[in-house]
């Protein structure tokens, strides 16, 4: 019989999972799967037994068994199954929905990201050549005959006038209004009938960006990120208590190691090839802190009274030490307050009431039980995650003197991860919370969500935010504040010979903790791409679209000379009117920039990371890079004018991506009452002012992507207000004909400016022509192609040649190739929609499911590795299920150690 065994200790071996079910029969086999690289344990086994009545009595004796700490899992072994959702009704309509279909094909189980990266590659050589791909102060300008690009009148040689625009809704358009609104919980969002001349500039300036490959406007991601460690971390952390010197006011650590001898790998095992082991050598390599009964069927409370320790209480706690083969832990059988008790309690016997296995008391080579009296003091951090039976008492019973270190050096660090958590996590998530019924409950209390699944509690350093006293009016300090008294757990450099403890590396609030990178975002982004601190360094949308200081002490600022103009005139019948029953749109995930997988690129030019390394490593760590600049997908194939049905939030026959399928609103959706149709146009106007050449080659042919294209060919589009992951706010921008005279744009120089000014009788302005615009159009192509690909040797003779190569060479440019990508939608007819484990859209949301997926799938997915998301030309999608065995890798059992 094959039994599966869940939340196994992470120091476990097969031989101990051997002999717990050794004692109901014979077994076959014990195997315990681990990471193929690194070669720790993923947690879970299988124990195959050679019969099928011992098995059965051991999965009814063993199912809760607590082994090293941890309360194990025992089932019948079987296939994974997937869970699928059971219809829902709208709420938005009040319909039941049918099984969904995915509104594309998803063949081998693949899906798209809704947002990718276009890479941008270090603008160095940029810099050097100088030209307008570089930097420079506009207002010293060095490049051909213009004069300073300043504001003060309009130059010979530059070209000032309008661009008229025709901007076409494709899919739906959700602009929200939202400025100068109070809004009660959960109100629907009324929608604007006109767009935002501050949202088309924004829309622009990124595009601008892009293809000019320049300095971010923008990047605020100065401070550490932080990931989830490895659950095989936490057995090297010391547990500490912080005190702070009453002399000298310093900050300490003071070390709480149990009864074992520290290593940097955790207390140090004892050789079990020895026959007989003193009780010192027994007790030296047991768990650093004892387990304090709390959530389980054994729950222990003060002596005396039925009341639980509280953090910080000072105890003492009878301990018994448990465990088998080389792995000990103590568990506490009795505690009392100290300020309760006079003396010091001897100890006494194992509690009858503790069954022989849960947990196992360990004995000597006499055959007696090991227990101790301890001072110590407790930890509650709630029961945070399934199955947590266990609180923590930190204690010291080591024959070598208690050890500390200063730890004034940790304080930004401290205080830089307690804020992570909480930037993870709104108010909503840690104070409004409601159980089934609409109770109320405290953010250290566990609660129902439905009869199947429960909501557990936070930890103290999530809900502890900047007061003296919480709101429920309870004695406590913000937890991103180190101070005297608090309880912590340390990971520390250690002469593993000795035990000597020699510096703290990190500190941390919980066992299993978040755990900051080595750098910052900002720390892997090319110094030649962040945004510009004076005026020699602006780029060029700096230039175009202006700069405002950031930092102290900064150059004054930079006027735009572009302006965007939208015609807000009154046009009928735009919007799709849902007012008298709301929408509700699916819940948008959060960025997660800590995802280092999607996030980190191997180097600065921006390539996916490799498949396999760890978390940490995947993580924002020296000589690694940036992906690029985030941008959503085009949802190829849901243009209104392709798939008008699936706009249609009436319609039956299936699940649309974009609607909420929960039971009921929750407190992260956003309801609307409209949206613009599809096939609505806009009149747009930019009014430009002294721009060069190359500057007006740049924004013609981001505005003529699609004036040459066949009916047959792709198209490109912009993405414009809410929503772009769920497909809205697909556009268009070309230039409007309808407004030009014989083709001409209307730009002119200064020069023609100045003549048609200087004589009130003269006729308009010289125009830039057709060949004008392409020749702009050639100039800045060639003045990219310069910067990032120099292969000067590959010069033709004619211009004709020439400027087809230029062209090539320059929709071959890593930034350019991949932005057109992202303008057209990925390739493969994958759906796109946020991670999840199937093509079934979840109503809470939950995409770190898949990501948990994917970090426990580093030892046999189908790619053989864990998953980076893949590069924006990469026709390849994710998988849905990332941990799936390759089938033509069968997997290897190992056998009994």
């Amino acid at each position: 019989m094959n039994i599966y065994v869940g939340n196994v200790p992470y120091a476990a071996t097969e031989e101990d999972l051997e002999k717990l079910f050794g004692e109901y029969g014979p077994v076959a086999t014990a195997t315990i799967i681990r990471d193929r690289d690194d070669g720790r344990s993923k947690g879970f086994g299988f124990v195959e037994m050679e019969n099928q009545a011992d098995g059965e009595r051991a999965m009814e004796a063993l199912d809760g068994h607590e082994m090293m700490g941890r309360p194990l899992k025992v089932n019948p072994a079987r296939p994974r199954e997937e869970r699928r959702l059971s219809p829902r009704r709208n709420p938005s309509n009040n319909q039941t929905q049918r099984t969904h279909e995915p509104h594309k094909s998803s063949p081998n189980g693949y899906f798209h990201n809704p947002y990718t990266f276009v890479p941008t590659p270090p603008r160095e050589e940029a810099i050097k050549q100088g030209g307008f791909a570089g930097d420079f102060n506009p207002l010293k300008h060095p490049c051909g005959k213009a004069h300073d690009l300043d504001h003060a009148s309009l130059k010979d040689d530059l070209w000032t006038g309008h661009i008229p625009i025709t901007l076409k809704t494709v899919t739906p358009l959700v602009l929200l209004k939202t400025e100068g609104e109070s809004r009660p919980e959960n109100k629907p969002y009324d929608v604007l009938d006109y767009i935002p001349e501050s949202s088309l500039r924004g829309m622009l300036r990124s595009a601008y960006e892009v293809v000019t490959n320049s300095r971010f406007g923008c990047f605020r991601n100065d401070e550490q990120l932080a990931y989830r460690m490895e659950a095989t971390e936490a057995t090297r952390l010391i547990p500490t208590i912080v005190k702070k010197d009453t002399k000298t006011g310093e900050l300490k650590a003071y070390f709480y190691t149990g009864s074992s001898h520290p290593t940097e790998e955790g207390p140090r095992k004892v050789n079990k090839t020895r026959k007989a082991l003193t009780i010192e050598q027994i007790k030296e390599g047991a768990m650093y802190t004892a387990l304090l009964p709390r959530y389980n069927k054994i729950r222990i409370t003060l002596q005396g009274s039925d009341e639980e320790p509280k953090t910080g209480d000072e105890v003492y706690a009878e301990i018994v030490l448990c465990g088998s083969g080389s792995y000990r832990y103590w568990q506490t059988s009795r505690i009392w307050l100290k300020r309760n008790c006079p003396t010091k309690p001897n100890p006494g016997s194992v509690p009858n009431s503790w069954d022989a296995r849960k947990p196992k008391p360990y004995k000597d080579s006499d055959g007696n039980h090991i227990i101790e009296v301890v001072e110590g003091r407790v930890l509650i951090t709630n029961q945070n995650i399934d199955r947590k039976g266990n609180e923590r008492i930190f204690f010291y019973d080591n024959p070598k003197s208690q050890q500390k270190i200063n730890i004034d050096n940790h304080e930004k660090t401290w205080r830089t991860l307690i804020k992570n958590y909480w930037d993870a996590h709104s108010d909503d998530d840690i104070f409004d919370r409601k159980d089934m019924n609409d109770i109320p409950k405290k953010p250290w209390q566990v609660l129902k969500k439905n009869d199947d699944t429960k909501e557990y509690a936070w930890s103290p350093h999530l809900y502890h935010r900047g007061t003296q006293k919480d709101r429920w009016d309870r004695e406590a300090h913000d937890a991103s504040d180190l101070q005297d008294g608090d309880m912590a757990y340390a990971r520390c450099k250690i002469d593993d010979r000795t035990g000597d403890i020699k510096d703290v590396i990190d500190l941390f609030p919980v066992m299993i903790s978040r755990k900051l990178y080595q750098n910052s975002p900002k720390d892997l982004l090319d110094p030649s791409l962040q945004p510009a601190e004076k005026l020699d360094d602006l780029s060029p949308a700096d230039r175009l679209f202006g700069w405002t200081p950031q930092g102290e002490g900064s150059d004054g600022g930079y006027k735009s000379r572009i302006r965007v103009v939208c015609d807000k005139s009154v046009q009928s019948d735009i919007v799709e009117d849902f007012s008298d029953d709301p929408l509700t749109l699916t819940i948008l995930g959060k960025p997660k920039p800590a995802q280092g997988r999607f996030y980190v690129a191997e180097d600065k030019a921006g390539t996916p990371q490799s498949k396999g390394i760890s978390k940490s490593e995947a993580g924002y760590t020296a000589g690694k890079g940036l992906r690029g600049r985030k941008h959503y997908w085009h949802h190829n194939g849901l243009e209104e004018e392709n798939n008008a049905d699936y706009w249609n939030p009436l319609g039956e026959d299936r699940i649309r991506e974009y609607i909420h399928i929960g039971d009921k609103e929750s407190l992260q959706t956003r309801s609307i009452t409209g949206w613009i149709k599809p096939g609505t146009e806009f009149e747009v106007s930019l009014y430009v002012q002294n721009l060069q050449r190359e500057e007006v080659g740049a924004l013609l042919w981001l505005l003529t992507f699609n004036n040459k294209l066949k009916d047959e060919d792709e198209k490109y589009y912009f993405k414009l207000g809410y929503g772009k992951p769920l497909g809205f706010g697909s556009v268009t921008m070309e230039i409007d004909k309808a407004r030009l005279k014989n083709g001409c744009l209307p730009l002119s120089t200064g020069e023609d400016w100045k003549g048609y000014y200087a004589d009130l009788n003269a006729c308009s302005p010289a125009t830039l022509d057709v060949d004008g615009q392409s020749a702009c159009i050639q100039e800045f192509q060639d003045s990219m192609v310069d910067a990032y690909d120099p292969i000067q040797s590959q010069r033709q003779t004619t211009p004709e040649s020439q400027a087809q190569l230029i062209e090539q060479r320059f929709i071959k440019l890593s930034f350019i190739e991949g932005f057109k990508q992202v303008l057209k939608g990925p390739d493969s007819q994958y759906p796109i929609h946020y991670p999840r484990r199937n093509s079934e859209p979840n109503p809470e949301g939950k995409n770190y499911e898949w990501f948990m997926d994917n970090e426990n799938g580093r030892e046999h997915n189908e790619d053989g590795k864990t998953i980076a998301l893949p590069a924006v030309t990469d026709k390849k999608g994710l998988p849905y299920n990332p941990s799936k065995p390759n089938p033509s890798k069968p997997r290897q059992r190992r056998s009994r150690r």
